[in-house]
């Protein structure tokens, strides 16, 4: 948010220099990102002075020049080559003197000098309107009234005004700041609590509005209260259109606003002095001269102030004629036709109440990011509308001649009371760890404006006022004490404790860097996703108990309000992310929480997300097409990353449709669950138009940890003696799984066989039977004390054949 030095100076009187201010902001939340000084005129008429020419010639070599003598007020008179057309003997005029810096229409600075001009001297040089910022005229020189004495100073005589521009980025707690009278409010706090003096912000003389002339006819309905729970108008005729006052424009033009008219200029005037936003309709244009607000159908087009058509949503909340037709965009945008030209004569202003959620969820779905939209999305005050209301009927009845014409519409069926708090101070002085007196307390809550309804010598009943709508809190009262009492003054200790710190080999950080360099050594990417998630994806899929959510209340996003409940859908989200960008082919890890509510208390539980789609690599003229990942692509990462971290004795478990996978494996160990991961169900990938299969990992980390921290790895010697491999194809039955095959393998091999692989599957009714399929396995095998014989092999390998005969009723093929 941007404000001015000068305009937070109309309503709060101090002494602070700009650094300052800008410290005692800070140390209020309010945090200063940019300061900078800026005057009315750039470069503030710095070396502009009155001359008064004494005399004028042609210059000799030049048909357009003119050699003049100036009297700067000064002893001696200077001499000055001048190019304009309507110079001449007698004139007062604007000299910018040697060493004046000017800027062009572009901002860019030049210097004037003593120059030589054609062979003759020019100490200066005498000013038109656009080369003093003061209009874009360049037929000739500014000609002064005689009465301006030389030596006069152009500053003094058009009052320049040097303002401080400060940019504060403002939280989205902060919906009291949202304004300069809020700025104002809470730096008086500040400066009240810490010195002796109480600072009173001087709000402006705002007279009740009295109509003149009711129109009956006049209608305002609010259909959808809960989306704008107040809503008020007033109708404002005999408006002359024009230009706004110069010190309206002015301290507009200061935070960068453009101006327009002024009507509209009063409306941005207000939104930023008193953060209530205004929407001016030409009432005129109001078919049945009736308003309604109300949400519309979904596909319903909207013609905006932008000229674009925006297809709604059944959530917008539109402002409506008495057709229904939608004029604005509720506390987001106007629309192209109901606004204010330079035609109007009368008006229907607006100043309502929206609910945030409301606000935010249509300003992001539209990308509309206005001013309004900014305000109402961090929570406006609901009860200030009528008095903005009639601060702009005062504006523009003074510099439009304009009449109210109406009653005061104001629709306000269930007025939001402020919030009841009940603040412990044995509570307050634990939390901040500040020894505060009863006394004390009260007089910060009184620079607060925080009423106080029932008071004792350990606890007071307060009501928050309504602007401070992220206030609701026992927590939330005590922050607000401590910032206007200051951080910096919070006693630092005069001791320091500390413990020497033992971390065990397997700390949870360290397994994870292990773990991150693991997955990126074979080419996956790290991804970060929130863990805050939109319950409307939970709509068509049961993927968690409800009565587990956990939710809180997010005042920057209403729609983000749920902590993940489990890991997948955020990750289809950020899968979906990236597929819109053409990014496919996705190798990504997580190291993240979910979140569950047990009796009442949320816990949470770490996970780890493997996540593969797309191609295993990339198209190459080499390798020819990539191909698609699969289960095993999933499965292959999932056994590297537990033989890495030397994991055994893990138990299998296949399934189908569970836990949003279409298929998969649990993995267990000694019981407990370690892990699923397989294909992620269709129905789930479609909810993010997700076309490709996804196949996701899900560990529980904790319990990856602990398994991880049993493990002994054991090293030796590289064997000196060769290793021998050997091939064998079975028949077995298809309903024999790979683990069985290596289990009768690994007992009957015993320490000879180092590696057994499957180079290939077959299947064929007609060649190996109905319900059969053939295996080729190929065996690595060594003996670490000799050379193997051929006798040797002969024997291993009889014995394996027997065994696989026996004990899965295989079939040798020959």
């Amino acid at each position: 948010m941007t404000i001015s030095l000068l305009w937070l100076n109309d309503y709060l009187k101090t002494d602070l220099t700009p650094d300052q201010l800008s410290e005692a902001l800070t140390s209020i939340g309010l945090e200063v990102e940019k300061m900078e000084p800026r005057d009315s005129i750039m470069g503030g008429l710095a070396g502009i002075i009155a001359g008064h020419v004494l005399t004028c010639e042609k210059h000799p070599d030049a048909d357009r020049l003119s050699l003049t003598t100036v009297d700067l007020g000064n002893d001696k008179s200077s001499s000055i080559v001048c190019g304009a057309n309507n110079i001449a003997a007698g004139q007062k005029v604007w000299v910018a003197t040697p060493g004046t810096t000017l800027y062009d229409k572009t901002g860019k600075s030049f210097q004037i000098n003593v120059s030589k001009i054609r062979g003759a001297l020019s100490e200066g040089m005498i000013c038109a309107e656009d080369e003093l910022g003061l209009g874009d005229n360049h037929d000739g020189i500014i000609i002064l009234p005689n009465a301006v004495q030389p030596g006069m100073k152009a500053s003094d005589y058009y009052q320049v005004s040097s303002d401080t521009i400060i940019e504060i980025g403002l939280t989205p707690n902060r919906s009291d700041a949202t304004s300069v009278l809020g700025v104002a409010e809470d730096l008086g706090a500040y400066l009240t609590v810490q010195g002796e003096k109480h600072f009173n912000v001087e709000w402006p003389d705002i007279p009740s509005i009295a109509s003149e002339n009711i129109l009956d006819s006049f209608k305002v309905s609010v259909i959808n209260e809960a989306a704008c729970p107040r809503y008020s108008g007033v109708i404002i005729s005999n408006i002359t259109i024009g230009p706004s006052p110069d010190w309206i424009q002015k301290r507009l033009q200061a935070i960068g606003v453009k101006t327009i008219n002024n009507v509209v200029d009063i409306t941005n005037f207000i939104l930023h002095e008193m953060g209530q936003p205004l929407h001016a309709f030409d009432a005129d244009k109001i078919s049945g001269r009736e308003i309604i607000v109300e949400t519309l159908s979904s596909g319903t087009p909207f013609l905006a102030l932008d000229g674009q058509t925006y297809t709604l949503y059944h959530e917008d909340l539109m402002i409506c004629d008495s057709q229904h037709q939608p004029m604005c965009i509720g506390g987001v945008y106007g629309g192209l036709h109901s606004g204010v030209t330079n035609g109007t004569t009368s008006i229907f202003l607006e100043a309502a109440h929206f609910n945030a959620g409301y606000v935010r969820r249509t300003s992001m779905r539209h990308n509309l990011r206005t001013e309004a939209a900014r305000r109402f999305e961090k929570g406006s005050d609901p009860n200030i509308t009528v008095k903005a209301l009639s601060r702009a009927a005062d504006l523009i009845s003074a510099y439009c001649g304009g009449k109210v014409s109406s009653q005061v519409f104001d629709i306000y069926p269930k007025p939001i009371e402020p919030a009841q708090v009940v603040l412990n101070f044995a509570t307050l002085n634990a939390k901040t760890g500040i020894s505060f007196s009863a006394s004390e307390i009260y007089r910060i809550l009184g620079a607060l404006n925080m009423q106080v309804l029932e008071k004792s010598d350990h606890k007071a009943l307060i009501a928050v006022p309504t602007n401070k709508s992220d206030v609701t809190r026992e927590i939330d009262v005590i922050e607000e004490v401590l910032r206007v009492y200051g951080f910096v003054n919070v006693p630092l200790p005069t001791k320091m404790q500390t413990t020497i710190a033992i971390e065990s080999r397997f700390a949870p950080h360290r397994m994870r860097r292990l773990i991150g360099q693991f997955l990126s050594s074979r080419g996956f990417l790290e991804m970060m996703n929130l863990s805050l998630t939109q319950p409307q994806y939970y709509k068509d899929i049961e993927g968690t108990n409800r009565e587990r959510w956990v939710t809180i209340h997010n005042t920057s996003n209403e729609s983000l309000n749920l902590m993940r409940p489990e890991m997948v859908i955020p990750i289809l989200e950020t899968v979906r992310r990236n597929q819109n960008r053409k990014q496919h082919n996705l190798r990504l890890f997580e190291l993240g929480s979910s979140y569950a509510n047990e009796n009442g208390n949320p816990q949470e539980q770490e996970h780890l997300m493997l996540v593969l789609t797309g191609q295993q690599h990339s198209d190459h003229w080499q390798f020819g097409t990539g191909k698609e990942v699969n289960f095993f692509s999933i499965k292959s990462a999932v056994n590297a990353l537990l033989t890495r971290l030397g994991i055994k004795n893990i138990d299998r478990q296949a399934f189908d449709k569970k836990h949003g996978y279409a298929y998969g494996f649990e993995l267990r160990v000694a019981t407990q669950h370690l892990a699923w991961f397989g294909r992620v169900d269709t129905h789930w990938t479609a909810q993010f138009g997700i076309d490709e299969a996804v196949y996701i990992a899900d560990f529980d980390f904790k319990y990856l940890i602990d398994l991880a921290s049993e493990a002994i790895t054991v090293t030796q010697d590289l064997n000196k003696y060769p290793s021998v491999e050997r091939d064998l194809a079975i028949i077995i039955s298809d309903q024999i799984t790979y683990d069985e095959i290596h289990a009768v393998a690994v007992k009957n091999g015993g320490h000879w066989l180092t590696d057994i692989s499957v180079f290939d599957v077959y299947a064929h009714p007609d060649h190996v039977g109905q319900g059969n399929k053939s295996v080729a396995l190929r065996f690595t095998i060594e003996n670490k004390e000799a050379t193997l014989s051929d006798k040797d092999l002969d024997g291993w390998f009889t014995k394996i054949q027997k065994a696989f005969v026996s004990e899965l009723n295989a079939e040798i093929r020959k």
